[in-house]
């Protein structure tokens, strides 16, 4: 029931904020499918208001640390780009250096999430544990599938 009047509270807020112009007015597509998946997220774990406080606090801080991640192995990937379109070596070790680095940053990513399932254990149970792991994958998908489906209908107005 705490769950419920929590759920509730946090989209009247939003409602409220909206209807009195204290947010961008398009708040764009992404931050609304961030809501949701809070929102979805916080009824199929069962967290009360600590537990949801702190474990959204850790996971923002862990998607920023991610997305330098990101931000890294992009950087390297168009390094490797204009190495590839200025050479004519094909095993120019400049290349073979930046694969190596964009490797390692990807082992990084890897690490990095690892670390941030497994420091859930003082804030969640191991089965909101696998529960997370297993919406966080589904909620992707289902994402996936109307992005998808939303483009092929952008193709084809039949």
């Amino acid at each position: 029931m705490k769950n419920i009047i929590f759920v509730f509270s946090i989209l009247l807020f939003s409602t409220l904020v909206n209807a009195q112009g204290m947010r961008p007015r398009d708040m764009g597509p992404l931050k609304k499918i961030e809501e949701l998946e809070k929102i979805k997220l916080i009824e199929a774990l069962g967290m009360d208001e600590s537990t949801t406080l702190k474990f959204f606090a850790r996971r923002t801080k862990f998607r920023e640390e991610q997305t330098q991640l990101f931000q890294d192995a992009s950087k390297i990937l168009n390094q490797m780009e204009e190495s590839a379109d200025k050479t004519n070596d094909k095993n120019d070790p400049e290349i073979k250096k930046l694969v190596e680095q964009y490797f390692n940053v990807e082992d990084k990513v890897l690490k990095h999430r690892e670390s941030f399932i497994y420091s859930l254990n003082d804030i969640l149970t191991s089965k909101q544990i696998a529960q997370y792991l297993v919406f966080e994958k589904r909620f992707r998908d289902e994402i996936r599938n109307v992005l998808f489906k939303e483009r092929i209908r952008g193709r084809n107005p039949h």
